[in-house]
């Protein structure tokens, strides 16, 4: 036939002949499913007819067709156009579908409708929004036999509501399921397990009969049996007939594609205990956030999940407890962590440590009740004594700060031993190999820095910080304000030495001419080293960035996440961050750290002198204890970074190597989909077991959903999937243009606000601006020289950006949701950090 595709045909599951919906049936026949027989009208005939006359061939072939069909109870004509029904978009309701046609004439007529309704401008709309510049659509059609049931309806293999994927819901009526779809009847609604087919509960509907619980368990079993050889949880339509199932249409339920993706990547996803669709589970975005940024990719999720470490951390107080396989789920691009799990972590911290900051984690009607909790004293003291008396060169909270710093100098000369091999010359085996390698050395590596980091340095920060609240409450500022003053210009900070080589490299580039200064300003490293060269000088300084770069070649990421480029990968990223520091008239970042050093050994001057009350000399001295080991702690705490994301610019180095393998392996399309996939996902991808479909549905779901959440957090909270008590932003003037969040950094700025998404657009902030921005990283350090004050959407007072702002004395205020959409580019603000408020002063 040339028009029309016969249910049996090879094209009958070809997407791109036979559309979304009619592919479907051609599969539903293929996998056996009772499906009413069918014929699809190709797609062709849409781009050939659908303007113009159709042909007399065309007639010809659809009275053939026709006769093939039983058409006494009349015929369905259903559109089925080209990325309908796919898993991320369903078109429902925007295309034509018409029951009950009898006739030639009236087939054809049908078929016209349908084409179109592909013209209309919702479904257009709907095509530029979630298919972007696909210009090859079309729009297949179904003619299929009408089948009036005893009962019909719809059954979804996991619920659409709540996302949850352990159940399923059967919709059910008596007859015709048309009015089912179109909402003019409530049905019987039943929810069962998904595992094994007992309902859970059911609602009755409107009409005077149920469905029968033992035809409900053959609705079950069947579409359990489609879902699960369709790979994806399905929207089925189904009719009864004699006690026999029939399956009509069977489409992804698209507001799932998500979560369902998602437990591919997850550690407990085989995990009988696992139970992350519970709907009274209340899970946090924030204590996530200080380990991840979100949006964070499925790969980074995988390498650097939080639940080993975390679990690690409740054992070693001696709690040999119950912890679920799932603390930790992935959704949204974010890490969600149970909230049980952080009341478990903060019950071994004394009850005056549950600090402001903390509190934060959790929803506001649980704060009370957890501040109120026991202080887990007996857990505590436990692990302060196995670090005490176990291995304590490394664990030792008087020898570990020193072993961390000790250690770096040999990592720095193995991982730049890495970064000089060329990955992509070794063969598989050679890879993998050295990806053990890299593990084994920063398992060695990492452990000292964990524990000095998050437990060391964070027992100091809540314990001193909850010290001074209680000691110098009358003072008006409360603990945080106070820790950040004693904690600012920290001595020895890598980041600042990164900021002061691109200052000095910066001035350099002035000390040239205007000639070089124009060339920084208009072109690319290589254009300028070819400008320069014939300087004086020139090839001295081109020697000194190249070295810089080199030494630094880790650097670069917006995060610490493997997905975002490093210098490394491209110089140009470094040439651009000095090239932008030519506008800046901003002293040496050492000199502005200097000043935040004075500041800081004044105010522990000031609060050791004003200290008053009974036993004033045994808690100065406790005091002055506490600042001398909260300095070594910070400082390894900010330092860590920097030589932490060593491991992760050669980890990023490794799966781009993968990716390049698994795009000529026809696995991927594009090398950076690597990053889109979970680290088991990509084994399966290079040992031949995840075949391209596959590794094209997950990625382009997961990329949607990355992208989507670049410029907008997650939901704070959720409840089972669905968000839970998230922040309401009062519509009111004044709640508009005072935002409160955490204070973590001292002292008021006024100034220009600047979003800032990305590292890349930093070369755009000016000297005095305010920067508005998710979370920072110590790439970021080269900008903190210029603005005035800076606003973080997440982490806390030990975050990076608020660590950086107190080298440089600027005040900072973090935990400020939704901070880049609620505090306009432009705007004039001011900024109080000891507060943790940000005021909008005028609009931009």
């Amino acid at each position: 036939m040339t028009w029309l595709i016969p249910s049996d045909s090879p094209d009958a599951i070809n997407d791109l002949a036979a559309g979304g919906k009619g592919a479907s049936l051609g599969r539903l026949r293929q996998m056996g499913a009772n499906v009413p027989d069918f014929f699809i009208v190709s797609a062709d005939a849409f781009r050939n007819f659908q303007s113009g006359a159709i042909s007399e061939e065309f007639g010809s072939e659809m009275k053939r067709a026709l006769a093939m069909l039983n058409v006494s109870r009349g015929l369905a004509v259903r559109s089925s156009a080209i990325g309908e029904d796919s898993p991320e978009n369903s078109f429902a309701g925007l295309y034509q579908t018409i029951l009950n046609v009898h006739g030639l004439d009236s087939v054809i007529s049908a078929i016209q409708d349908c084409w179109a309704s592909y013209q209309n401008a919702a479904a257009q709309c709907y095509r530029d929004g979630r298919l972007p510049g696909s210009h090859d659509g079309a729009m297949a059609v179904v003619v299929q036999e009408m089948l009036i049931g005893d009962w019909a309806g719809v059954c979804f293999t996991a619920n659409p509501v709540n996302l949850s994927l352990s159940e399923v819901v059967i919709n059910a009526i008596p007859g015709l399921g048309e009015d089912l779809v179109s909402g003019n009847v409530n049905p019987d609604e039943i929810t069962l397990s998904a595992a094994d087919g007992e309902i859970k509960s059911r609602v009755e509907g409107a009409q005077a009969h149920t469905l029968p619980s033992h035809i409900a368990l053959e609705i079950w079993r069947e579409c359990r049996r489609i879902a699960e050889l369709f790979r994806f949880p399905q929207d089925i339509e189904w009719s009864c007939r004699n006690g026999q199932i029939f399956i009509l249409q069977s489409r992804p339920i698209t507001t799932i594609a998500d979560v369902f993706y998602s437990r591919e990547i997850e550690p407990w996803k085989d995990a009988h205990d696992a139970t992350p669709d519970d709907p009274d589970r209340i899970w946090s975005r924030m204590l996530a956030d200080e380990t991840w940024v979100s949006p964070i990719s499925p790969l980074f999720y995988n390498i650097h999940n939080s639940t080993p470490g975390r679990v690690n951390f409740i054992r070693s107080h001696g709690d040999n407890s119950y912890l679920p396989p799932d603390l930790f789920k992935y959704h949204l691009a974010t890490a969600y962590c149970d909230t049980r799990l952080i009341t478990r972590m903060y019950e071994y911290q004394p009850k005056l440590a549950r600090i402001r900051g903390i509190l934060n984690f959790l929803p506001e009607e649980m704060q009370a009740e957890f501040k109120l909790n026991r202080f887990r004293w007996y857990g505590r003291l436990t692990r302060q004594l196995s670090y005490e008396l176990s291995n304590r060169k490394i664990r030792s909270f008087f020898k570990n700060y020193a072993y961390v710093n000790k250690q770096w100098s040999d990592y720095v000369s193995e991982s730049n031993k890495w970064f000089d091999c060329d990955l992509d010359a070794l063969s598989l085996d050679e890879l993998r190999h050295h990806q053990a390698d890299v593990r084994q050395t920063m398992i060695k590596v990492g452990g000292p820095c964990a524990i000095a980091v998050l437990s060391h340095a964070q027992d100091l920060h809540l314990f001193l910080t909850g010290l001074l609240e209680r000691w110098f409450h009358d003072r008006g500022s409360d603990g945080e304000a106070l820790y950040a003053r004693v904690s600012a210009g920290l001595d020895n900070s890598e980041t600042v030495k990164v900021a002061d080589a691109i200052w000095i490299l910066a001035d350099d580039i002035k000390k040239l001419g205007d000639v070089a200064v124009i060339a920084a300003r208009e072109g690319s490293w290589h254009s300028f080293k070819e400008r320069i060269e014939v300087l004086r000088g020139g090839t001295q300084f081109i020697y000194k960035f190249e070295e810089f770069w080199r030494a630094h070649r880790h650097l670069g990421s917006t995060y610490k996440d493997v997905i975002w480029p490093r210098w490394g990968d491209d110089i140009d990223l470094c040439f651009t961050v000095v090239a932008a520091q030519l506008s800046s008239k901003t002293q040496l970042p050492t000199e502005i750290n200097a000043t935040s050093a004075r500041k800081r050994k004044e105010a522990q001057t000031e609060l050791l002198a004003t200290l008053s009350g009974p036993f004033r000399g045994l808690r100065r001295a406790l005091l002055r204890w506490l600042f001398r080991y909260n300095e070594r702690y910070m400082s390894v705490r900010d330092n860590h970074r920097y030589y932490v994301d060593r491991n992760w610019y050669e980890v990023r180095r490794i799966y781009l190597s993968y990716g390049r393998r698994l795009v000529d392996f026809g696995v991927l399309s594009a090398v950076d989909d690597v990053f889109f996939l979970g680290t088991s996902e990509v084994e399966k991808g290079l040992s031949g077991t995840l075949t391209k479909d596959h590794a094209r549905d997950r990625v382009a779901v997961r990329r949607r959903v990355w992208k989507g959440t670049l410029r907008r957090q997650g939901p704070k909270f959720l409840k089972g999937w669905l968000p839970y008590k998230d922040a309401v932003f009062d519509s009111a003037a004044d709640s508009r243009r005072t935002i409160k969040g955490i204070g973590a950094s001292p002292g008021i700025a006024v100034g220009v606000a600047r979003v800032v998404y990305d590292v890349s657009e930093l070369t755009h902030v000016k000297d005095g601006e305010i920067l508005i921005t998710r979370q920072t990283d110590p790439s970021w350090s080269m900008v903190f020289g210029r603005i005035s004050g800076l606003v973080l959407e997440t982490g806390g007072v030990l975050s990076h950006g608020t660590s950086l702002c107190r080298e440089y004395g600027l005040p900072c205020v973090t935990a400020v949701e939704r901070a880049t959409v609620r505090i306009p580019s432009g705007s004039n603000v001011e900024i109080i950090g000891g507060e943790g408020t940000v005021r909008i002063l005028e609009d931009a």
